[in-house]
């Protein structure tokens, strides 16, 4: 689902105007950096499959290590910490079935009403009940598309008119910002509350927002950046405000199976009023779960036949057969795989936000997430310490590529600087916080999906950074 989008930013562009180009791509180095992270104050789970051993990606155009040199032009990376995918080497049981039906060399259309299709919604209907206690899925009720973004927008299309507003409680994804702007629609966004170390939503502000030119709203459960997952008290009411508002709601929840310890993932499809989940839509892939973007493969559901029947009409999913097979084996047999590979990553989770709190007091972080690998820091200390905002206002003063989705000049932001200054000063790319809309200011986002010795050798470098400024 994730989207590689830099709205309103050409990084590249900017880095040769500031003078921050890293210089020749070199990667040689990566190797280096994280043989010498070899101890690590937390220890990792010991299964049956191997997260700790760092998979290098570099070299086969990935956008989240490879990507983020060129973008950046990093002389070395000791980390791609941005976009989110994991860093982790599949689940066996997806390569040997990519491998079995690759000894069949045609690639001809997919037949959706075979056999394997109509095995792959009963594998997702069956996973979803085991797991998660959703009960209202169903063959008929259960839709094949590209990705989350092509499903949200075949919603957005058949329900929100042009110039309408979409509703959302920010900071939120900036993938959603592609496709409201896609579907020529303006982003209606509600700032959260932050207290006591995570956001709540404005209620006041959320419902003041319901106005009649608002007819959608997407919810993200749990909500990436900031790492909330949605409570069986809170979804209720932001269900009732959009039922008595007549809103749709279009719930993501493709993070979902990314809970950390002593926290629930509540399906909006299982809240108890049924009139509320009829009035929603449900969007869920295994390009999270099982690391499998570039596979192109997601699904929709909704209790209501109209809204089934409406999203369906304007689906139009250029489905690939391995993603379907690739999302089929994980679902039918990466079940261990991915119970090891959610602990793992909880412990991610509190090792850098143990880390953080302990080494790097100009860095700030909340409690711990409570859903997602994705970590939300507070820069407000380093952009003040070096002058981000007087260096964005510089910048902003010379003239700055268009953007495609804005057709306007681009502006960089302090947290922008901030990004750029890490990938130079410390070789870690991590995501600026300014495309995920509202609340974006002077933060990052941090992809914690990966070996506990790369990621220490992130934060170790980002410390390292840092004390160079004291």
């Amino acid at each position: 689902m994730e989207q590689n989008i830099k709205t309103g930013h050409d990084r590249r562009s900017f880095l040769k105007n500031a003078g921050l180009s890293g210089g020749v791509l070199a990667l040689g180095p990566l190797a280096a950096s994280l043989a010498s992270s070899n101890e690590v104050s937390a220890t990792p789970r010991n299964g049956k499959y191997d997260f700790d051993t760092p998979y290098n990606r570099v070299g086969f155009d990935d956008v989240k290590w490879d990507g983020a040199v060129r973008a950046e032009h990093m002389s070395h990376i000791v980390a791609g910490m941005g976009i989110a995918d994991m860093d982790f080497r599949c689940a066996p049981v997806v390569t040997e079935a990519l491998r079995k039906r690759i000894q069949h060399e045609n690639w001809g259309y997919l037949d959706m009403g075979s056999p394997g299709p109509v095995a792959f919604k009963e594998g997702l209907i069956n996973w979803n009940k085991k797991r998660y206690g959703i009960t209202v899925m169903t063959p008929e009720n259960t839709g094949i598309t590209t990705g989350v973004h092509a499903g949200i927008m075949a919603t957005l299309r058949a329900y929100a008119p042009p110039g309408s507003k979409v509703l959302m409680a920010t900071p939120i994804y900036n993938g959603f910002y592609y496709d409201i702007m896609g579907s020529k629609l303006v982003a209606n966004e509600s700032l959260m509350h932050y207290a006591n170390g995570r956001y709540e939503i404005d209620w006041d502000d959320l419902e003041r927002r319901m106005t009649p030119d608002t007819k959608v709203t997407i919810l993200c459960n749990p909500q990436n950046p900031v790492g909330r997952a949605w409570t069986k008290e809170e979804l209720p009411r932001y269900g009732e405000l959009c039922l008595k508002h007549h809103i749709k709601v279009l719930s993501d929840e493709i993070h979902c199976d990314f809970i950390t310890k002593g926290n629930k993932y509540t399906p909006f499809s299982t809240l108890d009023d049924k009139k509320i989940v009829a009035n929603s839509i449900t969007f869920k892939s295994g390009s999270k779960s099982f690391s499998l973007p570039a596979m192109k493969c997601a699904w929709f559901f909704t209790t209501s036949p109209e809204m089934y029947k409406e999203v369906s009409f304007w689906n139009r999913a250029d489905l690939s057969t391995l993603g379907m097979i690739a999302e089929q084996a994980a679902y039918s047999g990466g079940e261990a795989w991915l119970d090891e590979c959610v602990d793992y990553i909880d412990g991610n989770q509190g090792f850098a936000n143990d880390y953080i709190k302990k080494n790097v007091p100009m860095i700030k972080v909340g409690n711990k997430p409570e859903g997602t690998y994705l970590s939300w820091l507070d820069v407000s200390a380093v952009a003040d310490k070096i002058g981000a905002q007087k260096m964005a206002d510089e910048e902003n003063r010379k003239p700055q590529p268009i953007s495609m989705l804005t057709n306007k000049p681009t502006v960089i932001t302090p947290e922008d600087i901030v990004s750029h200054w890490f990938a130079k000063n410390a070789n870690v790319a991590i995501e600026s916080g300014a495309t995920f809309g509202n609340g974006g200011l002077n933060h990052l986002r941090m992809n914690t999906a990966t070996s506990r010795r790369t990621l220490k050798a992130a934060l170790d470098s980002v410390t390292a950074a840092l004390k160079h400024l004291a």
